[in-house]
């Protein structure tokens, strides 16, 4: 087992009798909170099981009848997790009526926009070096947990389609290839969101900016004190794990000086709604 899976492997949850037990301490100490917690990145908000739903180790029908019965309870944030299973059902129902959507655009309208393939800055992006903070810790805990919240997953996707304006394939792709919950209808389905192209498709104008994000959702920089070993040295053991995780080719070290961002937020907007104005 090479270095990287030895580090995934302290995070992971595996098998259905794991699976089973993550979700009842879910459904009994923490659903009531999902609304109110679930986008804060460094907080135990969710329920953690999109890997197991991902191989088949737990059901998303007994996730649902076990949340629509705390629901039914009095339990009302429960109501929004009922609607991210529908969201992931969502994704497999259109990747089967329309299943080019998991490679080209669902929006044929979009054939033409002028995203770009793969960059120094997209290399920059996959490789968490972004010199954007919260676009990198995102990016340091796939490499380092095998996994990616869901909060960090839409900054990320932005942030690489609008801001870099990076074709959505290049991020699809790269999640596809290290990602340990990636699901192709899922996966395909919240980068198309992300990008535009695909349904009921965050509006073009909408860009998330990392720094206001991370106002919001990291007020206290716990999250990316936890990833960012280099930028803060009192982070835990994940900032360092990240160093041991990524390939030796890419010859980075905790000792580099953290890089300046390729393009300010501000002009990647500006970049980004001129072309979306213009398609």
């Amino acid at each position: 087992m090479n270095r990287g899976a030895n580090i995934v492997l302290k995070h992971t949850c595996v098998g259905e009798d794991k699976a089973k037990d993550r979700f009842h301490e879910f459904i009994s100490d923490r659903v009531m909170l999902y609304n109110s917690s679930r986008d804060f990145p460094s907080k135990n908000g969710t329920s953690g099981l999109a890997k197991n739903l991902t191989y088949g180790e737990i059901s998303i029908r007994s996730c649902w009848l076990a949340a629509h019965e705390s629901f039914l309870k009095g339990q009302e944030e429960a109501e929004v997790y009922l609607k991210e299973l529908v969201w992931r059902e969502f994704s497999y129902h259109l990747a089967y009526y329309t299943p080019h959507m998991l490679d080209q655009n669902w929006r044929d309208g979009w054939n033409k926009f002028p995203w770009t393939n793969s960059s120094e800055s997209s290399d920059a992006w996959c490789r968490g070096k972004t010199g954007v903070q919260l676009v990198d810790a995102a990016m340091r805990e796939m490499y380092v947990t095998g996994t990616m919240h869901n909060r960090g997953r839409m900054i990320v996707a932005s942030y690489l389609t609008k801001n870099l304006m990076t074709h959505w394939k290049v991020g699809a792709d790269w999640f596809s290839e290290c990602l340990i919950d990636w699901d192709p209808a899922a996966n395909a389905m919240g980068w198309q969101w992300a990008a535009g192209s695909g349904p009921d498709a965050s509006p073009y104008f909408r860009i998330f900016n990392p720094d206001t994000q991370a106002e919001k959702f990291d007020k206290n920089l716990d999250y990316r004190i936890k990833f960012l070993a280099e930028v803060y040295s009192d982070g835990g053991q994940e900032g360092i794990d990240y160093f041991r995780a990524i390939p030796r080719g890419w010859n980075s070290s905790i000792k580099n000086p953290y890089p300046e961002p390729f393009i300010s937020l501000a002009d990647g907007r500006a970049h980004a709604l001129r072309a979306y104005s213009n398609k």
